[in-house]
């Protein structure tokens, strides 16, 4: 049985093919321990080296991996990439924590709770810390 979390969908993501400076904007479908899925415009090959950031939680930081599949589908590619290592495994384990706290702070704003980072972390690892720590236990 797979079990993954899904990715907020208000954090875009990019896909770099290696070497290039310039990412394409990608539509994050889910995360699992191993790798995620997105949607793309473009076509990347299986096996293709590409690299993976998420601006808007955390500018200079990219998680490398490869190209599981691509398959065309509508309105462009749903594409599957499997992280390096157990390295870069760890790395988008706390991204994803951040994106999903930054998350939960985005909600409470529309309640019309304001909570600075630091608190939304603490409410959102007391409440949802332990499900995702079983969810990324393997």
């Amino acid at each position: 049985m797979r079990r993954f979390i899904r990715h907020p969908t208000d954090f875009p993501i990019l896909i770099f093919s290696m070497g290039s400076s310039h990412g394409d904007k990608a539509s994050l479908c889910d995360i699992s321990l191993s790798g995620l899925a997105c949607s793309l415009q473009r076509e990347y090959w299986p096996d293709a080296p590409v690299a993976l950031a998420i601006p808007s939680i955390q500018k200079d930081c990219r998680f490398s991996g490869r190209v599981l599949r691509c398959t065309r589908c509508p309105g462009g590619y749903r594409v599957a990439i499997t992280f390096s290592d157990e390295a870069e495994s760890f790395k988008r384990k706390m991204v994803e924590q951040v994106c999903q706290i930054e998350h939960y702070r985005q909600e409470l704003r529309r309640d019309g709770r304001e909570l600075d980072s630091e608190t939304a972390a603490r409410e959102w690892i007391e409440r949802f810390g332990s499900e995702f720590a079983e969810i990324f236990s393997g």
